[in-house]
């Protein structure tokens, strides 16, 4: 049986490959990532400050192909795909695409496929 986290690490994985794929097409939508982690960054205390510092730097300075690796690597990736500013690239429509792709895939391999 496949753990429920599992599943939201696939999800999540499936998700941000879509809107790198976008921001790879649309580099100009970088602006609008970085406004939301100025914005998240400005709540007080907020708890995920770190990485938000770190997709500041990454949406800032980073090449498209360092940002991409670093995202989806299975493992390492997966503290700063939880806290994304990449979500609204993806309209309601291409997030559902997506998702059904990802949970076809869960299904299929039995929840090993990243």
């Amino acid at each position: 049986m496949v753990h429920g986290h599992h599943r939201a690490d696939v999800r999540s994985l499936y998700l941000h490959r879509a809107a790198l794929e976008k921001l790879r097409q649309e580099p100009e939508q970088r602006q609008a990532c970085l406004r939301l982690v100025e914005q998240w960054l400005a709540v007080p205390d907020q708890p995920a400050a770190r990485w938000l510092v770190a997709w500041r730097e990454m949406l800032t300075s980073w090449p498209f192909e360092r940002l991409q690796a670093v995202l989806l690597d299975e493992a390492g990736g997966q503290t700063l795909r939880q806290c994304s500013p990449l979500g609204p690239l993806l309209t309601p429509p291409e997030r559902w695409r997506v998702l059904e792709e990802a949970n076809r895939a869960i299904a299929t391999s039995g929840g090993d496929t990243p």
